[in-house]
């Protein structure tokens, strides 16, 4: 019979919120595969080049080859399409043959992902949104990084897990912009300057190759969240840009400082960090996602920037400290919030969080 700690992994895993759990254990069992050599990594990654060579030599079979060889040419090229998800699960660890690194990002993935779609994150543990977010920004990341290499520079040669992972840090960071997290453990900076922080490091450490994953890694959650606001890249980055559009807002609570959602009053502070026009909304899956993975399709509305939640329509609120000290650098600490059945780390440095003193701007 299996014994109690078998029993409690059993239960870690099973509570991890499924995307981050399949991507999480797919990425591992791919490392371990590739570091047998049961696998080359060259298998796996999506380059221009190697998808030309492959669309080339199915062009050559066609006209020149047998009915038996151009049917085999045709499933050849649909089993290379494995390539479009395979590479976002190799690391650039591997890649590079340094392990701890691999283990690093793996680690960092699966707690920005955790915490992201579990019930006290965006995604508020919807299955089908989180998962459409991941098929929305890998198809976005995909585009971006075969245009690249079609129109600049063909010899670069990208990570698609390092770019996953700088994309879901930066909707991490734009979803808790003024938590306090320590950068490499060593200094503490709010949430919402990490992916800037990330930049420059890789550019740092790794180059330009790894500063160009990470940025389009950035640009890929900033399009997700121009498509879930409803606005236009770029414009919406000007001040104002929107200002005549929301004027007419009927809930005036929802503009206050500090207010993470509509009717929400947190703590202010003189440095408090509010929300872009592009961070707000919401972007529902598809119906028939929801319908393949039989999951109630009232669990979630969509919103925009110009069309909100209405306030009924919310199951409940969480408030979650501003103040609440994040490592990146190592496991939490402690568990700050409720809900933590849920396998969601929150990454407190065991702080208090500040409770305030129950008084409004200009009180």
């Amino acid at each position: 019979m299996p014994g109690p700690d078998q029993n409690s992994l059993a239960n870690r895993i099973r509570n991890i919120p499924p995307v981050t759990r399949f991507f999480t254990i797919s990425t591992v069992v791919i490392c371990i595969i590739t570091s047998l050599n049961v696998i080359q990594p060259s298998a796996l990654v999506c380059d221009l080049k190697l998808l030309l060579e492959k669309v080339d030599f199915v062009n050559n079979t066609f006209k020149q080859g047998s009915i038996s060889q151009r049917v085999y040419a045709i499933g050849y090229l649909i089993f290379q399409c494995h390539r479009f998800f395979s590479a976002f699960l190799l690391p650039l660890g591997i890649l590079m043959a340094k392990p701890f690194e691999a283990i690093l990002d793996i680690y960092f993935f699966y707690t920005f992902a955790n915490h992201l779609e579990s019930r006290e994150g965006k995604f508020r543990g919807n299955f089908p949104d989180c998962l459409w977010f991941t098929l929305v920004t890998g198809t976005i990341i995909v585009l971006l990084t075969l245009s690249y290499q079609f129109f600049y520079d063909s010899s670069h040669f990208f990570v698609h897990h390092q770019m996953m992972l700088s994309c879901v840090t930066y909707l991490w960071s734009r979803s808790l912009k003024n938590s306090i997290i320590n950068f490499l453990g060593l200094v503490p900076i709010k949430a919402y300057y990490l992916p800037l922080f990330n930049l420059f490091f890789k550019l740092i450490v790794n180059g330009y190759p790894s500063f160009m994953d990470t940025l389009v890694g950035i640009w890929g959650g900033y399009l997700y969240q121009c498509i879930q606001s409803d606005t236009l890249p770029i414009y919406n980055l000007f001040p104002g840009a929107y200002a005549r559009y929301l004027s007419g807002e009927t809930n005036p609570g929802g503009r206050r400082v500090g207010t993470l959602f509509p009717g929400d009053h947190s703590p202010s502070f003189d440095d408090f960090i509010g929300d872009s026009i592009f961070d707000k909304g919401h972007l529902k899956a598809p119906v028939w996602l929801y319908g393949v993975l039989s999951y109630p399709i009232n669990s979630s509305m969509r919103t925009t920037a110009f069309y909100p939640r209405p306030q009924a329509g919310r199951a409940s609120t969480i408030n979650i400290s501003s103040s609440t000290p994040i490592n990146t650098n190592g496991p939490a600490a402690s568990n700050e919030s409720s809900g933590s059945s849920t396998g969601s780390s929150w990454f407190s440095g065991g702080n208090p969080a500040f409770k305030g003193k129950g008084r409004r701007l200009g009180d």
